[in-house]
């Protein structure tokens, strides 16, 4: 049983320091004439690998929730008060469940990736006992990999690594904070650019081919 959540209740500081007063909510923001987060909401569906999927809105992202209901997704309000928070709360909601975490803002995702991600964590029947125990398993990307496709990374991992956004939780092994992470490196393009700013979202256009 696999459940997808699409983390979209963010208060999106930067990209709003940007926008005029009263501008678009970023989950709203459109890639080639689609919303971010229908993009990657999408992206999850056509994979045909989740049970479950749900968007995690909050009080910052009332037109995100709206939309979504419009379109037949199923939301969960959360606080809005950061992102580990609203996961946590998440967590809590979709237990016994392998869940999927991922950002609303990654619009180069599709479905493609999400299957072979999936094929690597979770179809892996070597690695099954090992995952039992693990809590969550993120996916990384090279700072190299990442820069020569022209994004700039905000956060770095060790020095060397960016974090896609993405992790894959085992909720029944997860029960303590900080949530022990393993780390898989995967450098593709579809998960390498999380779009914070204007800039960002101009870049995700040229990619998008």
């Amino acid at each position: 049983m696999i459940a997808a959540v699409v983390m979209c209740g963010g208060r999106a500081s930067r990209m709003q320091q940007q926008q005029q007063q009263g501008g678009i909510e970023k989950p709203l923001l459109k890639v080639a004439g689609v919303a971010m987060v229908e993009r990657v909401i999408s992206a999850l569906a056509n994979s045909n690998r989740f049970d479950r999927i749900v968007a995690a809105v909050s009080p910052n992202t009332h037109k995100t929730n709206e939309f979504l209901k419009s379109k037949g997704i199923e939301t969960i309000e959360t606080a809005g008060e950061g992102y580990s928070q609203d996961l946590s709360c998440l967590l809590s909601k979709l237990k016994p469940k392998k869940v999927v975490a991922v950002p609303g803002d990654i619009p180069l995702l599709n479905s493609q990736i999400v299957n072979e991600i999936l094929s690597i964590i979770v179809d892996d029947d070597d690695d099954d006992d090992r995952q039992e125990q693990e809590p969550a398993i993120s996916i990384i990307l090279e700072k190299e990999f990442v820069e020569e496709i022209g994004v700039k990374p905000s956060i770095l991992l060790m020095d060397q690594y960016c974090h896609s956004g993405i992790t894959i939780f085992n909720t029944i092994a997860v029960d303590t904070e900080p949530v022990k992470e393993r780390y898989l490196v995967m450098n593709r393009k579809e998960i390498a650019l999380n779009v914070n700013t204007k800039e960002e979202l101009e870049l995700a256009e040229k990619l998008l081919v």
